[in-house]
């Protein structure tokens, strides 16, 4: 408990301090890197009342921080604000009809509100792309540390996580907080992450930012910060064992390279030449994905069956819905799922109840009903349309990071597939910290450009009575010369 209220004081502490010294726009990076880094044990137990989370107490200093002090922003109105008040109401009337109304109350709280509260302060604080900047460097330092922790799960058999209290740690009833559910894949890596998975999204979802910043970075010292984080992320990746962040790496990767400019296509193939090369050098390697693979499509392995769950996951939750109509319109109300359970048939495995949604998409279904699943997917997927939209209006100087914001989306909503990557751990803060960079991003440009073409209208209207004033000098000249010319006519008859 000291350990916890010691982190509480310095995350305090270190807000105030730089807000005050800087304005609460400087203190943003510091929150991010906070939220992307504290793990869930980092936490005090209120008994009757909630769990105080480190990250979210920081996230209360930052609304007093943010209300107490001057507010500018570049957005007149909030950004996606029409689909975040129909969300919030629908999810209000999920949680009206819920079989577990008072779970589903504090997920209101937790998992709706709070990332929105998240995404207001941020498009309202941020007003320079050097902030965004500020804020992916800050996300994949945080992502580093992550990394050195990852590796002494790795090489020491020790996790960072064994220093909280014995009564936070989430050990999956191993009493260990090393993650070793599957012993067909041995020990997977999870660092400060609720579970392997969600550390390999967020790689994932990392992987094309520091990409971009090796190519745009104007400093050595930066480019090779952000290297060192990226072989550390990459390595860590291989060893959380998990396939659907691997998918997501290489299908936002090869996004990456095909739409970007050259500069960041030469380090992708620089990152990649050394990837095959590690796989020569090192067979090992090679062999353990192969084998991967080729036990994902065996039904009789641990990973075959974990393979074959996702469809059986979704096929018993619209089952599940399609029984009233009332269950499919409004679900079964947040966090219904990780208490009540669903009974799930899998073959060669023992019919019982499941007590984990491996997919965010299905688990919007479940939870919140056809209506609230598409309503969330539309919220979701409009940030990476506004992103991709940048890319194809935005000036080619600029363009790249929109096209990287959306890879990083991409990645993020492929990890969603096969992980409850939405409302658990840090990846929820980490998808809409990269919402809310990415509406400022393109809000910035969009004032810049607007700002261009006032200033060139008001040169033109500067130089137009300028050029008035010419073309009436002219006249007067020339009527001077004709006289002066006909004067001297009449002189030489």
């Amino acid at each position: 408990m000291l350990l916890i209220l010691t982190i509480d004081a310095i995350v305090i502490i270190t807000l105030i301090s730089v807000a005050r010294r800087g304005g609460v726009e400087k203190a943003l990076p510091y929150f991010v890197f906070l939220a992307t880094l504290l793990p869930e044990e980092c936490r005090i137990k209120l008994p009757g009342l909630f769990d105080l989370y480190t990250h979210r107490l920081a996230l209360i200093v930052l609304i007093v921080l943010f209300f107490s002090s001057k507010r500018r922003s570049v957005a007149r109105t909030l950004p996606l604000k029409r689909l975040i008040l129909v969300h919030v109401a629908w999810v209000f009337i999920s949680t009206l009809a819920s079989i577990v109304v008072v779970t589903s109350l504090k997920q209101l709280l937790a998992q709706v509100l709070e990332y929105y509260v998240v995404f207001y302060i941020f498009t309202k604080s941020i007003t320079s792309v050097k902030t965004i900047i500020a804020l992916v460097y800050a996300m994949i330092a945080a992502m580093s540390v992550a990394c050195v922790f990852g590796m002494f799960e790795i090489y020491a058999k020790w996790s960072v996580l064994s220093i909280f209290p014995a009564d936070l740690q989430q050990t999956y009833g191993t009493g260990d907080p090393l993650y070793v559910e599957m012993m067909d894949r041995g020990v997977r890596v999870h660092s400060t992450f609720a579970h392997p998975i969600l550390f390999g999204g967020a790689i994932s979802m990392m992987v094309p930012m520091a990409l971009y910043l090796m190519a745009k970075s104007q400093k050595g010292v930066q480019r090779a910060f952000v290297a060192v984080s990226l072989v550390l992320m990459l390595w860590n990746l291989y060893k959380t064992s998990s396939r659907g962040p691997w998918v997501a790496t290489i299908v936002s990767t090869l996004l990456l390279l095909l739409a970007s400019e050259p500069k960041i296509r030469k380090r992708i193939a620089v990152v990649a030449s050394l990837a095959i090369l590690s796989l020569i050098v090192r067979p090992g390697v090679a062999a353990t994905i192969w084998n991967t693979y080729l036990a994902t499509l065996n039904p009789e392995t641990q990973m075959g069956a974990s393979f074959e769950y996702r469809p059986a996951l979704f096929h018993a939750v619209t089952k599940a819905l399609n029984q009233t109509p009332s269950r499919a319109l409004f679900g079964f109300g947040l966090g219904s799922f990780r208490e009540k359970g669903l009974i799930i048939v899998l073959p060669k495995i023992e019919t019982h109840r499941w007590y984990t949604c491996d997919s965010s998409w299905v688990l919007f279904m479940y939870e919140t009903g056809y209506v609230g699943f598409i309503i969330l997917g539309t919220l979701l997927f409009r940030p990476a349309f506004i992103a991709l939209r940048g890319y194809w209006t935005l000036s080619r100087r600029d363009r790249d990071l929109s096209l990287t914001f959306f890879c990083s989306f991409v990645s993020f909503f492929v990890v969603m597939i096969s992980v409850a990557a939405y409302g658990w751990g840090q990846n929820g803060y980490m998808l809409w910290l990269l919402v809310a960079m990415t509406v400022s991003y393109i809000a910035l440009k969009k004032n810049e450009r607007r700002l261009v073409t006032l200033k060139r209208n008001a040169e033109a209207i500067a130089v137009e009575p300028e050029a008035e004033v010419q073309t009436q000098e002219s006249r007067w000249l020339s009527a001077v010369s004709e006289q002066s010319t006909g004067a001297t006519a009449m002189k030489l008859f």
